[in-house]
């Protein structure tokens, strides 16, 4: 809050009023964290506020501003929001979903920042009051309350390929053969009921990219069957996908039918996870006779070109300014002994390299923030070379008079301000807030709704007699 003082010292007559600003109030600002996983810190505590302003002093001495909370969260947090400020002030807003919020923001580059409650104003000392008229103003301005909100965030997760197929066709192991990852392996389905993320070293001199695990999908899975259904959204970050077929057809299911089921399944999910980049994997030639292996082998081949004819864009993708060969998007591996996983990983490698550059062209064309979702706004650019962004405010200045049965409303965000930020039991502040009151031109708007003097009005919650 401003500060209501008034100099007295010796040998200064007439010191007059010396009430210092109040400080802002510190605001909220969602940071995207290469270093985080997940979003389990959000089990523990899921309030979170910025630091209050300091009050004002006397001698004009500015309050402190209040500090700033930065709340890290993983790459690939999507933010929206549950309950606005609004709710939030009138008590609703208890956590619970609420339906599809409105989108603030996809964190997906290291270092983001989003302002998602911005801190309120502080308020004017009385020193701020003076003028010809009102030469020793007896009241100052309120602080303004900051913003809140309950924001859900979502992750998907950010990795380089997926793995995608039926439960039980090998993901987990290849995972843990690929990586240093330690996902649970076991010989039943749904062992993996969680994504889990690996690195792998694919060319043994540092080159890497991350590689992610889903639960295995099933036959309706975009409409909710099985597990899968839960995390196919992580899959829509990856740049490629790592189809892998169980070639002992244990899940009771002819590999080529498996295959067929699962691209089906990708292209009916709402973000079209079929058109993605695909390499046919595979798995499990050690436990199938070499003739047996090679049929199958050739079988898939067949059916990529069959895809690849029809126009299908999991198999139609560029490298080196050429499409791949049939031949070069069927893998037969097996993750228990290693076999084969040389020549996939050489071959996924550079394909992932070429697939990165693109999308990283294409990311330095991407539309900015404050274009992609309306209620956010650019507001400077970081010491990291980071642009910041934040909700923008709420538009409209003005205000709306209207007569009803017990009186006469007035209602905007212009009246709402001035009414919040003022004593309402102080006779100066409530003059002051009438003289404003006038000038923004209340007063010529009630009289034109019929307003006498003695009708109680009603501004934003609050009773006043017309005069």
């Amino acid at each position: 809050n401003g500060c209501v003082s008034f100099r007295r010292e010796k040998h200064v007559p007439r010191g007059g009023p010396d009430g210092g600003d109040g400080g802002r109030g510190g605001d909220v600002v969602l940071v995207a964290d290469q270093q985080m996983r997940d979003l389990q810190v959000f089990t523990c505590k899921i309030h979170f506020k910025a630091e209050a302003g300091g009050a004002g002093q006397g001698a004009r001495r500015h309050g402190a501003n209040g500090e700033t909370v930065m709340i890290h969260v993983p790459l690939g947090t999507q933010v929206s929001v549950e309950a606005s400020a609004d709710d939030v002030d009138a008590g609703e807003g208890d956590g619970a979903a609420r339906g599809d919020g409105a989108l603030v923001a996809d964190m997906v580059v290291p270092g983001e920042q989003v302002l998602v409650a911005r801190g309120g104003g502080g308020g004017h000392g009385n020193a701020r009051f003076v003028n010809s008229v009102r030469q020793a103003p007896k009241f100052a301005e309120l602080g303004e309350e900051g913003e809140g909100m309950w924001l859900r965030l979502s992750l998907k997760l950010i990795a380089d390929a997926g793995l995608a197929g039926l439960p039980n066709a090998g993901k987990s192991s290849l995972l843990r053969r690929l990586s240093n990852a330690k996902p649970k392996v076991a010989d039943y389905p749904f062992t993996t009921l969680e994504p889990m993320l690996g690195v792998v070293n694919w060319s043994g001199e540092g080159e890497v990219f991350t590689l992610a695990d889903v639960p295995g999908l099933l036959e309706g899975a975009s409409e909710g069957v099985g597990l899968g259904h839960e995390f196919l959204a992580h899959l829509e970050r990856c740049r490629l996908l790592l189809h892998v077929v169980d070639a002992t057809g244990y899940y009771e299911t002819e590999p080529l039918a498996g295959f067929r089921t699962i691209l089906e399944e990708l292209g009916a999910h709402a973000h079209p996870l079929a058109d993605k980049p695909q390499v046919v994997v595979l798995n499990k030639i050690d436990a199938v006779p070499d003739i047996a292996v090679e049929e199958l082998r050739e079988s898939f081949i067949s059916e990529v070109e069959r895809l690849r004819e029809s126009g299908h864009p999991a198999f139609t993708y560029m490298v080196d300014g050429e499409v791949p060969a049939p031949e070069q998007l069927v893998w037969p591996v097996s993750a228990a002994t290693g076999a084969g996983l040389t020549g996939l990983l050489h071959w996924v490698g550079p394909l992932l390299n070429e697939l990165r550059a693109q999308v990283e062209s294409a990311v330095e064309e991407r539309p900015r923030a404050a274009d992609q979702y309306p209620e956010v706004g650019q507001v400077e650019q970081s010491d990291a070379g980071h642009v910041l962004y934040r909700p923008k405010a709420a538009s409209g200045s003005g205000f709306t008079a209207r007569r009803e049965k017990q009186g006469f409303v007035v209602t905007g965000d212009a009246v709402r301000r001035l009414v919040r930020r003022f004593d309402l039991t102080n006779e100066e502040a409530i003059r002051y807030v009438g003289e404003r009151l006038d000038r923004l031109g209340v007063y010529a708007a009630l009289r034109a709704q019929g307003a006498q003097p003695g009708d109680d009005v009603d501004i934003e919650g609050y009773a006043f007699e017309f005069q």
